[in-house]
């Protein structure tokens, strides 16, 4: 059934003249309500409707490269994009998903140079690399668009950043710990990092410990050996911290290997005196906030950067300035109460 722009105003809960004012740019339209018609249009996949007819249509082909993780996250990602096929094929375009072997500068910049020869456009995690400028700066100058999820990149020629802004949802991670910790007078929060070279790591660190000196000083912040995404080496180490740290009261994660760290602290029958906050909400870390071994999972919408990241990317491809930019993904809090 057709989406119309009806139901774009329906579910933002405005008029169908404020939904054409936001898309087409007309008229004064508030900074507040222009994020809730444009988060509407993800919501209700209105984007077919911003394409020209069938006939009319570019054909378009796409590519998302992710990390190849020991903690299969990116997984989900493949796995939107393989159902979302159908909304693709709609827009005569064709989206595939790349994995790389790890998280270094040169793999990544060798994909997607190696990918850029036969595509329209690329959405990639990015590391933070002079490498991967590069790879990406070369391929702007050929004419492909390129999009980065999820992390940015610093200083290139990519159309744009499709993702949470990090050092708020590290900000939010500092303030929720703060809080959940009124009850203490003092004790120690250990701080698992993540790698440096991803600015999503390095930027919600910032935020987080930014929120703590700021206005919880009274805790003392211990940073964490960089973990290698790997459960089993998470485990161990916070198993490690667990017992030799009797004044621990909190546990932040940036990255990865969550799981590792909740089977930790459940090991340990560590879930009411420790409190533990960590980030993306999976099949797999779900269910450690039910028994508390996670207190607070920040999430962020992984199908709204995926056609996001789409959206941006056509446009290009068609030469278009674009009137719809799509909103950062809001900053989720889940909690046993809330997740299904």
């Amino acid at each position: 059934m057709k989406v119309t722009a009806d139901d774009v105003a329906e579910k933002a809960g405005v008029s169908r003249a404020t939904v054409d004012r936001v898309l087409n740019g007309r008229g004064n339209v508030k900074k507040s309500t222009a994020e809730r018609v444009y988060r509407a249009v993800f919501s209700v996949n209105y984007l077919t409707n911003l394409m020209p007819d069938a006939s009319e249509r570019i054909t378009c082909k796409l590519d998302f490269i992710f990390p190849t993780l020991k903690t299969g996250y990116f997984n989900a990602f493949v796995e939107e994009i393989e159902n979302s096929a159908i909304s693709f094929a709609r827009l005569n375009t064709h989206v595939k998903s790349h994995m790389t072997d790890n998280l270094s500068a040169e793999t990544l910049a060798a994909k997607i140079l190696e990918i850029g020869e036969d595509t329209d456009g690329i959405a990639f995690v990015a590391v933070d690399h002079a490498l991967v400028r590069e790879a990406v700066d070369r391929l702007a100058q050929n004419g492909v668009g390129i999009v980065s999820i999820v992390s940015d990149l610093s200083r290139s020629k990519r159309l744009a950043y499709v993702g949470l802004d990090n050092r708020a949802a590290g900000r939010t991670a500092g303030t929720l710990m703060g809080r959940f910790l009124g009850q203490h007078e003092t004790g120690k929060i250990a701080l698992f990092p993540g790698r440096l070279n991803y600015r999503a790591h390095e930027e919600r660190e910032a935020g987080f410990r930014s929120v703590i000196q700021e206005s919880f000083s009274r805790f003392e912040i211990m940073i964490m050996p960089t973990p290698q995404y790997d459960n089993g080496a998470s485990f161990l180490q916070a198993a490690k911290l667990l017992e030799e740290s009797p004044n621990l009261v909190g546990i932040y994660n940036t990255g990865g290997a969550t799981e590792g760290i909740a089977d930790a602290v459940r090991s340990a029958g560590k879930q009411k005196d420790v409190i533990f906050i960590a980030h993306e909400l999976t099949h797999f870390t779900r269910g450690y906030l039910f028994d508390n071994s996670i207190d607070v999972i920040i999430n962020q919408d992984i199908r709204h950067e995926i056609f996001c990241a789409v959206e941006l990317l056509l446009r290009h491809k068609r030469q278009e300035a674009s009137n719809l930019h799509g909103p950062q993904p809001l900053i989720q809090i889940c909690l046993s109460e809330n997740v299904y």
